[in-house]
């Protein structure tokens, strides 16, 4: 039995004397600290892993200037421009100013090219691989991101809406948006050709950036408008998992039988009128419609559903397209500089759709579009005209609307108007 249990207290004794004896010091082994650099990423390549090379588009330049000097044939340059202009990339040609990148194989001593990324905008850019057996052209895009925003504003004298958008957008292309946006959210129920001083408005919207950079805006969720004192709210609301509407306070559609305008904002040269001086005609005479002047193919919308009963040229009218839309209502639209394909007699068109483009032919001294309206057969201003009010949502919705809309609501009439701020011109 001693036998069999020695070794267990052996090493007991073991563990003892060494706990009895000095505690040596415990040395910890210095480990350097090794950085390793961030890689340098962009446009979705490291370019840590080629040889980069960055140039920029010269003036009178083409794709074959731009591929020169990277070991490529003139078949393989005609490849890839080929397919760079297919419809689905739409790169037909290259813009001077344009920087662009050249991607090569590091240990390639021949200084071949691998990749060539060329950006089209702030978002878009092309890829030219020519790493494969046959060579692929691609455009891809920058991760945008999504950010909910908010704008305010008012109209002051010898103002309108672009004006009061742009001092806060600070982006010429984000101001047209907003603006049509706002414009295209309340088109049926205010005339923004006859926007007053102390006229406001409040948007809640999306907003797109690109590394970190705003570039357009994404969709207006909810806006409030007060116009001449009246008072108009907008909220995007799901009725179902296939239709998404924009509606009132009340639940009404806010998408009327006609649009305001058959343009999206632009402006009245000359309004409805018994009695007006012709610019070309030199005399007196009625101009039973409204100009709207904007500049040389601007399209021009059908502002609601119908039948085209005439898509034709006259000496007066120049380029001119007639809708039927029901048994009272006839719109024609003047001086198209041309018709949008597809557009013929006999075509049945949807509000909102385009069915031409500005121009000046016939008897027009500038680019614009002449809107005319009839009601049962008689010319009228279709400014004054009142149309009956949209279809509410199915009362079965109605309460759900309301409850979703209320904090929304809240939040809106508690925004405060940005004021428009004068600036002093420099002595």
């Amino acid at each position: 039995m001693m036998l069999k249990y020695f070794p267990f207290v052996l090493i007991l004794g073991l563990v003892l004397v060494g706990c009895a004896g000095e505690e040596e010091p415990i040395q910890e082994d210095t480990v350097e600290e090794v950085i390793i650099p961030e890689p340098t990423i962009e446009y979705g390549f490291v370019l840590d892993s080629f040889t980069v090379k960055r140039d920029t588009v010269l003036t009178g330049w083409t794709m074959s200037h731009m591929f020169q000097g990277y070991g490529l044939s003139q078949y393989d340059i005609n490849i890839a421009a080929e397919r760079a202009a297919d419809s689905l990339v739409g790169l037909k040609y290259i813009k001077e100013g344009t920087p662009f990148i050249m991607l090569q194989d590091l240990k390639d001593t021949a200084a071949n090219i691998q990749y060539c990324i060329y950006p089209k905008n702030r978002v878009d850019y092309v890829v030219f691989d020519f790493t494969q057996d046959s060579i692929i052209v691609e455009k891809r895009e920058k991760p945008s991101e999504i950010t909910e925003r908010i704008i305010s504003g008012e109209i002051i004298q010898n103002s309108n809406l672009t004006f009061a958008l742009d001092q806060q957008l600070k982006d010429i292309n984000m101001t047209g948006e907003m603006a049509e946006y706002i414009a295209g959210m309340f088109a049926w129920t205010i005339d923004f050709f006859k926007l007053h001083p102390g006229d406001e408005f409040k948007v809640i919207y999306t907003e797109k950036s690109v590394e970190g950079e705003p570039y357009a805006v994404g969709e207006i969720t909810s806006g409030w408008f007060k116009h001449q004192g009246h008072e108009y709210y907008g909220f995007k609301y799901a009725l179902d998992s296939t239709k998404v509407g924009m509606f009132d306070e009340n639940g009404k559609e806010m998408k009327r039988p006609f649009l305001m305008a058959p343009v999206k904002y632009s402006r009245i040269s000359s309004g409805f009128s018994m009695k007006r001086f012709h610019p070309v005609q030199k005399r007196w005479k009625a101009h039973l419609g409204t100009d709207y002047a904007a500049p040389k193919g601007t399209p021009i919308m059908a502002t609601a559903d119908g039948y085209v009963i005439a898509a034709s040229y006259s000496g007066g009218n120049g380029n001119y397209v007639k809708i039927k839309h029901d048994d009272v209502y006839t719109t024609q639209y003047l001086h198209m500089s041309g018709f949008a394909p597809g557009i013929k007699k006999g075509v049945k068109v949807m509000q909102g759709q385009t069915i031409g483009y500005v121009g000046s032919t016939g008897l027009a001294t500038g680019p614009h579009v002449c809107y005319r309206f009839w009601k049962n057969g008689k010319q009228i201003d279709h400014r004054a005209e009142k149309f009956p009010p949209s279809i509410p949502m199915p009362d079965s919705l109605l309460p759900d609307y309301l409850e979703f809309i209320k904090p929304i609501r809240a939040r809106l009439d508690s925004l405060p108007i940005t004021p428009y701020i004068v600036e002093e011109e420099a002595e």
